[in-house]
């Protein structure tokens, strides 16, 4: 990624911050950090699920599933780094991400399990250039359309079957 890191994780996570504050008064709340992390994993496996089937994604359909969940997974790490006030350095790690999808989606689910954020990052990036997947124009658009989402508006979060978190 071209941009600073500390930059983009601030700038996502202003752009999250009403997922960050109680839904009934709007005052700021703690995260549960093992939630946030469990979340991110989960759109590992959405990744690997869009990997398995060779899907489009269906937010933005020209583009394909693996990839879009991967700018979700980068989206939430650099949320998760800006709400926790983590300070990103440049992980210079040489990620050889096997060519065995599963197994490359299993080691950064370690990563982040480790909560070693920094190289998470890094190691989405590998993945994606491996793969030959756009992540900076992906997360842009993801962002874009996460930004006039309906189902992340405080009304639609209470309904009946909303996101609570």
């Amino acid at each position: 990624m071209k941009t600073d890191l500390n930059e983009l994780a601030a700038s996502v996570h202003a752009a999250n911050k009403h997922w960050w504050t109680d839904l009934e008064t709007g005052e700021p709340i703690q995260r549960n950090r093992y939630e946030l992390l469990a979340l991110v994993i989960s759109e590992v496996s959405e990744c690997l699920e869009g990997e398995r089937k060779n899907l489009m994604d269906d937010k933005l359909p020209h583009r394909r599933m693996a990839e879009v969940e991967m700018a979700d997974a980068y989206i939430r790490l650099l949320d998760y780094a800006g709400g926790m006030d983590i300070t990103l350095w440049n992980d210079e790690s040489n990620w050889r991400i096997s060519d065995n999808i599963g197994e490359a989606l299993y080691h950064l689910t370690r990563l982040i399990v480790c909560s070693t954020i920094p190289q998470c990052l890094r190691y989405i990036e590998a993945y994606c250039k491996k793969w030959g997947y756009d992540l900076e124009g992906a997360i842009e658009e993801k962002l874009a359309f996460n930004a006039t989402r309906e189902d992340h508006t405080n009304a639609a979060r209470k309904a009946k079957n909303g996101k609570k978190f």
